[in-house]
C-alpha cells in the first residue's frame, strides 16, 4: 500500500464526482482533515472506512488498496471486505471491554471513597445509577 497513489487516487476519484473533502468527509463520517490527510499521503484511511469510502468514490476496497483502478477485483475485494468485517466485530469488542474496564474501575473507586468517607448512601445510588445506565446502553446497542 502505497499512501501517496492512494491519496492521489482519493481526490481524483473525489473531484471527478465533483465532491468537496468536506462533503466526502460527511458522507463517511470523518473530518474533512482526515481526507486531506489522506489526500496529501500523510495517512491511511482506517479498515473500518475503507468500504464507506470505496461507496462514496465508486472504487472497489481493492482499488483503494492499490491506490489505482484495476480490472478484475471480484475475489480479492470479497477477501478485503471480510477483512474490514473481522475489524470492525474486533473495534467492536475492544470498545466493549474497555467500557467494562471503567466500570469497574468506577466501582472501586465508589467503595474507596465510601469506605474512607462513611457516607454509603450516596456513592451506592450513584453506583447504581451507573449500572442502570450502561445496562440500557447495551441493551439499545443490541438492538
Amino acid at each position: 500500500m502505497d499512501n501517496m497513489k492512494t491519496g492521489a487516487l482519493i481526490a481524483q476519484m473525489r473531484k471527478e464526482k465533483g465532491m468537496t473533502q468536506k462533503a466526502l468527509a460527511d458522507s463517511i463520517g470523518v473530518s474533512n482533515a482526515a481526507v486531506s490527510k489522506w489526500e496529501t499521503g500523510k495517512g491511511f484511511p482506517d479498515i473500518s472506512l475503507l468500504e464507506p469510502l470505496s461507496n462514496a468514490l465508486g472504487l472497489t476496497v481493492s482499488e483503494i488498496l492499490a491506490g489505482e483502478r484495476l480490472e478484475d477485483t471480484s475475489l480479492s475485494d470479497t477477501l478485503v471486505r471480510d477483512m474490514a468485517d473481522i475489524s470492525s466485530k474486533e473495534q467492536a469488542q475492544k470498545a466493549k471491554l474497555y467500557n467494562w474496564l471503567i466500570a469497574i474501575t468506577t466501582a472501586v473507586l465508589y467503595l474507596t471513597v465510601s469506605l474512607i468517607t462513611g457516607r454509603w448512601e450516596i456513592t451506592w445510588i450513584i453506583w447504581i445509577v451507573y449500572c442502570i445506565y450502561r445496562v440500557v446502553s447495551e441493551f439499545i446497542i443490541r438492538k
